[in-house]
């Protein structure tokens, strides 16, 4: 009991910077969700280069190039000096210019490409460089019309028409992938990351102030067993424990309320629940090897992303490497993931809920797996 009081004690001489912690991790809690909600697949749509012609040439053929760049881009009239294409350039008015000099279908016609257009464009522009690859393209289908014996005018028409040739482009879902996920699912997704932080410092540094030299000492000289100090220790981190995880549940509540009081919802809170359990384990156990503050803070951070991008919390599953999947299932986090992931598919089948079911039961060992290496370290330590 008298553990008990002192946890708590030291809880509240922390409330100020645990209270920091908790605000921070809260609206970092809103911030993922709503990022992750947002990310949706989009349609490929080819983009629009403003661009400027001077065709010093006019001729067939270089009417035929100002109508091709027409034709898939805006074009914007500029006036024929360096000065003025320059002031262009640099307001951002255009952002290539196309220089079509005399002599142009001359040179074209007699099958030489060379030296017979000239741009000027920002350096290392990826639309420059986009520009450039299909006005490069057009020309060469220009040419071949050309060697094969097509008159000027019949040649640029062709050219145009084939120019025009595309074919339709759809995004394939891998693996159902593109799956529009509901905000409760990535609200849950993303918990793991911030119990894991917050536990680590919250939890973490009242932990290793049990652990000080002269404090542990002091237990030690009284008549409290190893045994009893740890259990008393352990309720109450479990108490702190359930106060974070509560709080962030009755958020959910809040802004989640239709999906939260729900079947689904309560398959959630069931999973958040067990994972609770692994990231207060974890935080247990390495409280009996970190010292300071300052470390935990590290730990906190490398514990936190390396869990949460191994395991699939940030980066989605189906797109890691063979190699990678194969490693996050020695995290629990990745099991965390695929049971949120049956939650978020769920039809009410009961093959859903057995794997469901079978999925939490490994985060559950995982849990007493990491419980049982804290209590050991105790004993090793004699803490």
């Amino acid at each position: 009991m008298q553990v008990f009081k002192a946890f708590f004690k030291t809880v509240k001489r922390q409330s100020a910077s645990l209270s920091i912690y908790f605000i921070i991790f809260l609206a970092l809690t809103v911030l993922l969700t709503t990022n992750g909600q947002s990310q949706q697949e989009t349609t490929y749509k080819a983009t629009k280069v403003k661009i400027a012609v001077i065709d010093r040439d006019n001729t067939v053929l270089s009417k035929s190039l100002y109508n091709y760049i027409d034709e898939n881009h805006t074009i914007v009239t500029i006036k024929d000096d360096k000065e003025s294409m320059a002031d262009e350039l640099f307001y951002g008015n255009v952002e290539y210019i196309l220089i079509i000099d005399q002599g142009f279908q001359d040179k074209i016609k007699s099958g030489n490409n060379e030296n017979i257009i000239e741009s000027i464009k920002v350096p290392q522009s990826v639309s420059g460089q986009f520009v450039d690859n299909q006005i490069n393209q057009y020309l060469s289908t220009l040419n071949i019309y050309l060697s094969s014996g097509y008159s000027v005018d019949d040649a640029s028409k062709l050219a145009m028409d084939t120019s025009a040739i595309s074919t339709q482009v759809s995004l394939q879902k891998v693996n159902d992938t593109s799956t529009v996920r509901s905000s409760t699912y990535y609200f849950f997704t993303y918990i793991p990351y911030i119990l894991i932080c917050i536990l680590t410092v919250g939890l973490g540094s009242i932990l290793i102030t049990f652990r000080k030299y002269d404090l542990n000492s002091r237990i030690q000289c009284s008549a409290l067993s190893i045994t009893k100090k740890n259990i008393s220790l352990t309720l109450s981190s479990l108490l702190f424990s359930l106060s974070c995880w509560a709080a962030f549940m009755i958020m959910a509540a809040v802004l989640y309320n239709t999906d939260f009081f729900s079947f689904k919802g309560l398959l959630y809170v069931l999973n958040s629940f067990i994972f609770l359990l692994i990231a207060m384990s974890i935080v247990y156990f390495i409280s009996y090897f970190v010292q300071s503050t300052s470390i935990l803070s590290m730990v906190s951070n490398v514990l936190g992303l390396g869990l949460s991008f191994l395991g699939g919390i940030f980066v989605p599953l189906e797109f890691m490497s063979t190699g990678v999947v194969a490693f996050a299932k020695f995290l629990p986090t990745y099991w965390y993931v695929k049971a949120n992931q049956i939650i978020d598919t769920y039809t009410g089948t009961s093959a859903q809920i057995n794997t469901y079911l079978s999925y939490i039961g490994i985060e559950f060992i995982f849990a007493l797996a990491i419980f049982s290496a804290a209590l050991a370290s105790s004993r090793l330590k004699k803490h």
